[in-house]
């Protein structure tokens, strides 16, 4: 007699084996795959370090101005035993040199570090806004007040627009902190630096800084100043704190 339990239990084991099977071969889950971190490599390019424009913000103006030699050598004590760098004026190199004075343009000679302090051996001096470094005091590095500077040079203008103040700013005034202002004549601006007293510079107009032809473009204003004839003339404040509030030319 055919016996019906025998069936089931016969079944029972057949899809139990089955079941095992299946469950056995099915691969175990993949553990997840970790990436990597990205590996950093150092660039063979320089580094740009140099964002130095031609007239640069500096915490203090200082005493005044060291025009620097064609070589320039920084050192981090005043001692002048840590040499911060060496670099010339000139090389190839000053475009990732880590070297910003308050006025920059290398390649016309220009180097003009703010000057806070001088001994019989070194000059303290600003690289940057703020960074200071110093000078060994030799022949090549020359110190220069602010009122020499200024009144030697080819001639200044309000700051403007790209500097730190626009340019109608600041009115030229009769006298040093007068409310009465003087009208200044049309065309583009530029005035003979006279006389320094405080925050006060007294300027003359330059009557031939318009003037396509004039004879008088590769020479300090103050040599040809005297042949304008009746030029405006009046004051305006040459700095605030530690801002320049003119545009200093100190070459043509």
């Amino acid at each position: 007699m055919y016996d019906v339990r025998f069936e089931r239990i016969s079944n029972a084991i057949f899809y139990c084996c089955i079941c095992f099977a299946f469950f056995s071969c099915k691969p175990k889950s993949q553990p997840k795959t970790i990436k990597p971190k990205a590996k950093i490599v150092a660039s063979s390019k320089p580094v740009i370090l140099n964002s130095c424009s031609y007239s640069n913000d500096v915490s203090s103006l200082g005493i005044g101005l060291i025009m620097a030699a064609d070589t320039v050598e920084l050192f981090n004590d005043s001692l002048l035993t840590s040499r911060y760098i060496k670099v010339s004026m000139y090389g190839d190199n000053m475009n990732i040199a880590p070297v910003c004075p308050k006025f920059y343009k290398p390649d016309y000679g220009i180097m003009h570090f703010v000057c806070l302090s001088q001994t019989s051996k070194v000059y303290t001096v600003l690289n940057g806004k703020a960074d200071v470094k110093y000078l060994p005091r030799v022949k090549g590095y020359d110190f220069i007040t602010w009122e020499k500077y200024i009144l030697s040079s080819f001639g200044v203008k309000r700051t403007t627009e790209n500097g730190s103040r626009p340019v109608n700013d600041q009115p030229l005034r009769i006298s040093p902190g007068s409310a009465d202002t003087v009208v200044i004549p049309k065309g583009l601006e530029m005035f003979c630096p006279v006389k320094l007293k405080g925050d006060w510079l007294k300027v003359k107009y330059d009557c031939f800084y318009n003037d396509e032809d004039t004879k008088h473009k590769s020479e300090p204003c103050n040599s040809y100043i005297s042949e304008c004839k009746n030029p405006t003339t009046g004051w305006i404040r040459w700095h605030e704190g530690n801002k320049l509030l003119i545009d200093i030319f100190v070459m043509e």
